[in-house]
């Protein structure tokens, strides 16, 4: 089961010791300041973690950017701990667990940059011809049974302890691959057209209160049409009554697609769990019979550096006020606050991206040395829609 993004609370430490002595304490590390705040990049197993810093009174607060929950918890909580013996001052206020350890060993698995890097889906294509993919794959059961009937199989995953399971249940067995990251957006932009023969989502999480942020929606639907091979199929499975009557209803208006008859091989922790409490069940196949007339080929670039004359980074901090940009269609991009390194001279900007299949995604911009680009936090990379609104930030830059 895909689970909501549970992004507060974050884990956060309150030191007894003035904000200026903390960034006293922190000059020569990769410390950018902020007009009310600061944010330091800390390179850890995972990623690069980036903290932020406010002042509260005499004291300080940090606490992981919000916007950065993909990134394993476990090694948030090490990271706040030892920034917190660097700079000293009394611990006020803590939600570290000092025993705690990161939940993933990073190189067993893929973001979307080892992805691209490492060959991807061409890896599994070299000596599979059918790959199939799950999509919030829960505890790995389900993944781990198709691994068993010997296909080749896609896991996407966001949360770092289904992650875990799913490597603890496929280690040393049929060929795999376990993907973190948003399952909307890996399918629609690390899949070449026509490469996948099934895909199964089995009980998303529904989102009764904000229905605009379910997995399935028209221009997801789309990007299937797209991704799935001529017969390819759509497994999916639900509780939610309202959440299927909107999958069929989706699936039904697309010419790509037609129903088939239900699918009797999904057996899963939660299929079961619901049918032991008398939950109605809601499962579906939708088999693909047409190829649309216009498929989009593009995959994301894993840098995409934009040249930007900026004379003096102060004054572009001074004059900074946060904008919005809609390089294409459903998609925006707003960059939302700056930051600077004295040191260096380097901006940092932290930005908002929507891609047009709904899902939402934060980054980090640097502009160093005339020239700006993505720096990854998790593993992230520049699909087009976002190159195309920093080519837009560039000229912004240059024209300050």
């Amino acid at each position: 089961m895909e689970s909501p993004l549970k992004i507060l609370p974050m884990p956060h430490i309150t030191l007894k010791k003035c904000f200026k002595e903390v960034l006293d304490n922190l000059q020569g590390e990769n410390l950018f300041l902020g007009r009310e705040e600061a944010l330091l990049l800390v390179r850890g197993e995972e990623g690069t973690y980036p903290i932020i810093l406010l002042p509260r009174g005499e004291n300080t607060f940090l606490r992981l950017d919000k916007g950065a929950h993909f990134l394993d918890l476990g090694e948030v909580h090490v990271i706040l701990n030892r920034l917190a013996q660097k700079v000293g001052g009394e611990v006020i206020h803590s939600t570290l667990d000092p025993k705690a350890r990161p939940k993933t060993p990073p190189p067993t698995y893929a973001t979307p940059r080892r992805w691209l890097e490492g060959g991807g889906l061409r890896r599994l294509l070299k000596d599979h011809e059918r790959v199939d993919v799950e999509i919030g794959f829960g505890n790995g059961e389900f993944l781990e049974r198709l691994v068993g009937q010997g296909k080749a199989a896609v896991g996407i995953e966001i949360s770092n302890w289904a992650i875990k399971r799913a490597l603890n249940r496929l280690r040393g067995k049929g060929p795999h691959i376990i993907l973190k990251a948003p399952g909307g957006w890996a399918v629609k932009w690390l899949f070449p057209p026509e490469s996948i023969d099934a895909l199964y989502i089995l009980f998303p999480f529904p989102w009764p209160k904000r229905p605009s942020r379910r997995l399935i929606q028209a221009p997801f639907v789309q990007t299937l049409a797209e991704k799935l091979r001529r017969g390819g199929r759509v497994i999916l499975a639900t509780d939610h009554e309202e959440y299927a009557q909107q999958m069929r209803i989706l699936f039904s208006a697309s010419p790509c697609f037609q129903e088939g008859e239900s699918p009797e091989e999904i057996d899963t922790k939660y299929l079961r769990k619901w049918i032991s409490m008398g939950l109605a069940i809601h499962k579906m196949a939708f088999i693909k019979r047409e190829t649309p007339s216009a498929m989009d080929p593009r995959f994301p670039y894993l840098q995409y550096p934009v040249k930007a004359k900026v004379n003096n980074p102060q004054e572009v901090m001074e004059a900074f006020q946060p904008w919005t940009l809609r390089p294409e269609g459903q998609s925006f991009f707003k960059v939302e606050r700056i930051y600077l390194n004295l040191e260096k001279g380097t901006l940092l900007f932290r930005t908002t991206f929507q891609d047009p299949d709904l899902s939402l995604h934060h980054q980090f911009l640097m502009w160093k040395e005339w020239i700006l680009d993505l720096t990854p936090t998790w593993g992230e990379t520049v699909p087009p829609p976002l190159a195309r609104a920093m080519e837009s930030m560039g000229k912004w830059l240059a024209g300050l």
